[in-house]
């Protein structure tokens, strides 16, 4: 059923950032310096983060990095790397990337409190390109949103009523983890590594959101420790929607049912408010996404600092009627709004 005036909020890093979170173009000197002071000099991530500092001279262009080590070019500095180094540094990047944010995840969130409880209404819908859940425990505390089905798909928890309000997060979550083999021993008859859906796997994870013990993943039932890789699309410059395994390609269903989902979300919504988000030209699916898919007749709201205007002759160069932004925009502008 589809609310009256319902709205969409589309997040970025910028919105976030209040939270403690790194920007895009802050991200590898922050892991760098987390990783450097919370592992030991003998752990792989510093290890392998380190060697990544070497090569490139520096982690200042992460998106960088980790294309060149994704794509492996010809001339290209990863093209130097054995295809198993160029794994384990992708690997621990990953692992990394997900343990690092889940570190954050003690710092306030006063903006994403203030957002759940004073403008997100049942029926609306947030569509994120954020790993961290800042915004989801914030969703939680305020009676707004459930983990039921409130990422988009079901965990068949009938314990937990389902979700007024629907988080797509489009490019993966830190508490979203591919179970290999849902964790059972050894191949089996499988068919495939992942399974159809990332699992949420860690009591951490169900904690933090403020759930209570007895809660859990039914996938993940009696599972305490098992091998798996986050359900995060890493930052490169093409981003790859699937899994690439012995099996094929995996998930690529599921990354595909959020993105629908997201898209009827926005041609739904009589206001989109984009918060945080830079709207690059490199991101060509969330820039399709926006731009082709979003209801060219809602109320476009766009708080990205100084380049709001910029975001907002976008939008109106693509036929959006109504498009504006408040102050500064910022995310405190949007809050203080009437």
């Amino acid at each position: 059923m589809i609310a009256l005036n319902m709205r969409s909020f589309v997040l970025g890093a910028g919105a976030s950032r209040h939270a403690g979170f790194p920007l895009a173009s802050q991200l590898g000197p922050a892991l760098w310096n987390w990783v450097h002071h919370n592992r030991p000099p003998e752990h792989s991530y510093r290890i392998h983060v380190g060697q990544l500092q070497d090569i490139y001279g520096g982690l200042g262009d992460i998106e960088m990095i980790l294309t060149d080590l994704d794509e492996c070019r010809p001339g290209s500095r990863a093209a130097s790397l054995e295809r198993p180094i160029r794994g384990f540094l992708l690997g621990d990047l990953r692992l990394s990337i997900r343990e690092f944010f889940q570190d954050l995840q003690t710092h306030e969130a006063a903006l994403y409190r203030r957002l759940a409880r004073e403008q997100v209404k049942p029926g609306d819908a947030v569509v994120t390109f954020n790993y961290d859940v800042a915004c989801e425990r914030q969703l939680k505390e305020a009676g707004r949103w459930e983990i039921s089905d409130g990422y988009g798909f079901s965990l068949g928890l009938e314990s937990v009523p389902p979700s007024d309000v629907k988080v797509f997060k489009l490019h993966g979550s830190t508490n979203w983890w591919g179970l290999f083999f849902r964790g059972a021993m050894g191949f089996g008859q499988a068919s495939d590594l992942l399974g159809p859906r990332p699992t949420i796997f860690f009591r951490c994870d169900f904690d933090f959101l403020g759930y209570r013990e007895d809660v859990c993943d039914p996938e993940c039932s009696g599972i305490r420790r098992s091998g798996g890789i986050p359900a995060i699309v890493m930052p490169t410059s093409h981003k790859r929607f699937f899994e690439q395994t012995s099996f094929g390609r995996e998930w690529e269903p599921f990354w595909e049912s959020l993105w629908h989902q997201a898209s009827q979300a926005l041609q739904s919504s009589d206001e989109i408010i984009l918060v945080g988000y830079s709207m690059r030209a490199i991101d060509l699916r969330a820039r399709e996404l926006l731009l082709e898919h979003g209801n060219h007749h809602a109320r476009i709201m766009v708080y990205f600092g100084e380049d709001s205007a910029t975001i907002c002759e976008t939008f109106r160069a693509r036929g959006f009627s109504c498009v504006e932004s408040h102050g500064g925009g910022l995310f405190e502008d949007f809050i203080g709004a009437d």
